[in-house]
Formats: structure tokens, sequence, C-alpha cells
């Protein structure tokens, strides 16, 4: 098998194009490829000693603090014994890392305000807070602006 990646920033989003010989069942493989996106739109954490599916699009973000990952939705907050580098490796591309502790989702971000004392980003729905830092404030504004 042969892999071919291209790069254009003239695309607004991700072209999957897949040439193959007659004899392959595209069907099969239409159903793997989309197998491989409905596994990770959902992910196991915990709360309370419980565990609970949550869809990674309500996820606004992770923060690490005291040894411990915490997952933020909008009303809860779980936890996951995944570290953020492993996360980070393991989420979509609409999750940005902002910070040493903390990775959010783009999709959810509602604003974001830079001021002396920090950049601050508030969520969609949601009372909760989060500051990027200023090493990552360039990319993450980057990406936001990308997005539109």
């Amino acid at each position: 098998m042969k892999i071919r990646v291209e790069v254009d920033d003239q695309l607004a989003e991700p072209e999957i194009t897949i040439r193959t010989p007659g004899n392959l069942d595209v069907d099969q493989l239409v159903d793997a490829i989309q197998g491989v996106g409905a596994t990770a739109t959902r992910m196991t954490f915990s709360q309370r000693g419980e565990n609970y599916q949550v869809t990674l699009r309500d996820v606004l973000f992770f923060e690490a603090a005291d040894h411990q990952v915490m997952v933020h939705t909008a009303s809860e907050v779980f936890s996951t014994r995944q570290r953020l580098y492993e996360l980070e490796e393991a989420l979509p591309a609409s999750f940005l890392r902002v910070s040493k502790s903390a990775i959010l989702n783009c999709d959810q971000v509602f604003s974001l305000t830079k001021s002396v004392t920090g950049n601050l980003v508030k969520f969609q729905n949601s009372h909760k807070q989060l500051y990027v830092s200023r090493r990552f404030y360039k990319g993450f504004k980057e990406a936001l602006e990308r997005k539109g």
C-alpha cells in the first residue's frame, strides 16, 4: 500500500482520495474508515468512582492539576488517568494545547480576550473560563482565525 500526503493551503477542509485496484471491496473500506471516526468521538472518563462515555464535542477543556487530569464539560467535571501529552496525541485536530497544563476544544470557544493580566477564553453555554499562556497564544489565535 502506498500513502501520499499533499499539503494544500487553499483547501478549506481535508480532502481524501483513495485509488485502488478493482478487486477491493469498497463498501468494506468505507465502513472501516467511518468506524475509525466513530470510535474517536467518545471517550471514557470517571466521576465519583463511576465510568461515563463522554462525547468529545461536549468537552470544553482538559486541565492538569496535582497529578490529575480533569475533563470539563459545560456542566460536569470528570477525571481521566491519561496524561495531557497522551490526550494531545489521541484527540481530534479541534483540540489544541493552550498552556503547559491545558488542552481546549476550539469548537467550544465563545471568546478570546487579550489583556495585561492574561489571555482569557470563555466557552459557549458555560460559566467556565481558561487562560491561554503567552507561549501558545499566537498559534491558538491563528487556529481560531482559520476556523472562522
